[in-house]
């Protein structure tokens, strides 16, 4: 782990170093130019500096020099940024180089675990504008956990030290809107804890789609809270957990159960 963060940060003032050596040549020469020839004056010259230095700083900020937090208020803001990013279609695609991938062929250390839906249409890694080794993903239809999805996520905990689980449901669920329909005839082992997932809440099984989605998070994040291998870690102030709800539309993923 140690190893691993040297080279990171060395790594990133590398990146550091190149970049700005380019920004200067494409943004400050190209102004010196301008003024030594054209005698721009001295107020316009101020706002081209200052103008050439926001692009540096978007130009660095668009790499994929990443921090890794090491808890997870910082781990649920990383991600919630990244998902801001993609809403607004401002995507940076971090950790997805060739050194990233150098760094990550002998080991992962991804900061959060992440429990969702298999559908197609919510990848975790595009939803939160991440890159390899980022995230630990669990995904299985109707995002419940059983003995070996809980395994899975324990073993992330556990060895890979992520500090934050987070458990995401989506807009129109499939899986959810069989067990209201009741037409679960192919998939009864997901439907049994979706269902009881939703009779825990007064009212869900009457209520919307969205509710009785947000009802399914709810039940697994508190299933995860009382694993007693995750409970230790809780506990131990080394993990938390969250759950959040993924609109197709928007993009956008809703806090729906916080950290505690």
């Amino acid at each position: 782990m140690k190893t691993l963060t040297i080279t990171t940060i060395s790594r990133g003032i590398e990146r550091v170093q190149e970049k700005v050596s380019f920004v200067f040549l494409c943004a400050f020469m190209p102004l010196r130019l301008c003024v030594e020839f054209f005698h721009i004056p001295s107020r316009t010259r101020f706002f081209l500096f200052f103008l050439s230095l926001f692009s540096l700083c978007n130009f660095l900020e668009a790499g994929d020099i990443q921090t890794f937090p090491k808890e997870a208020k910082e781990s649920l803001s990383k991600l919630l940024q990244g998902n801001d990013r993609y809403v607004k279609e401002l995507l940076v695609h971090p950790n997805r180089s060739q050194e990233r991938r150098e760094e990550v062929s002998q080991a992962q250390y991804p900061f959060a675990v992440i429990v969702g839906c298999s559908d197609s249409r919510v990848s975790p890694i595009i939803v939160f504008d991440q890159g390899l080794g980022d995230l630990f993903e669990v995904r299985v239809a109707g995002n419940v956990v059983g003995p070996i999805e809980i395994a899975s996520v324990e073993y992330a905990a556990l060895h890979l030290h992520s500090s934050l689980i987070f458990v995401m449901g989506h807009e129109n669920c499939g899986a959810v809107k069989a067990v209201l329909a009741n037409q679960t005839q192919d998939i009864e082992p997901i439907a049994e804890r979706i269902q009881a997932a939703i009779n825990a809440i007064p009212g869900a099984g009457k209520g919307s789609l969205e509710m009785a989605v947000k009802a399914n998070v709810i039940a697994t994040v508190k299933q995860l809270r009382e694993n007693p291998g995750i409970a230790k870690l809780i506990k131990e102030n080394k993990i938390r957990v969250a759950g959040g709800y993924y609109h197709l539309e928007t993009g956008k993923v809703e806090l729906c159960c916080d950290l505690l």
